[in-house]
């Protein structure tokens, strides 16, 4: 009888957790109004790179330094997302959300708290 495992738990989980940010970030556009060509593209290129994460953890597949890029990566695109934003006063000043929540994925308590001293 084959054992089912699972190695990348953790892989899964930061996947899903960015789905859901992700899924928060186009209500909020669209509940401001602002849906527009400018205002998706950031969030195009999170569901598309949440989208390879997502297959990479379906596959089993780690690249090097797996979960330093991963996080560096959620940390520029939300940055780049909250500055187009307008900062605070933006649809979406919770952003600081999605690489909060893969860092407390990947690095605990010590992750959340670096990426929530970055915002």
């Amino acid at each position: 009888m084959r054992r089912f495992e699972t190695p990348y738990v953790a892989d899964w989980f930061a996947a899903s957790m960015r789905w859901i940010v992700l899924v928060g970030i186009i209500i909020s556009l669209a509940l401001r109004g602002q849906v527009n060509a400018v205002s998706l593209t950031v969030p195009a290129l999170m569901l598309l790179w949440n989208g390879v994460m997502s297959l990479l953890a379906g596959l089993s597949i780690r690249i090097r330094y797996h979960r330093y890029v991963a996080l560096a990566v959620d940390f520029l695109l939300a940055a780049i997302f909250f500055w187009l934003q307008g900062g605070l006063a933006g649809a979406s000043a919770w952003i600081g959300l999605y690489p909060i929540l893969t860092g407390a994925v990947y690095f605990e308590a010590w992750g959340a708290l670096a990426m929530g001293g970055g915002y």
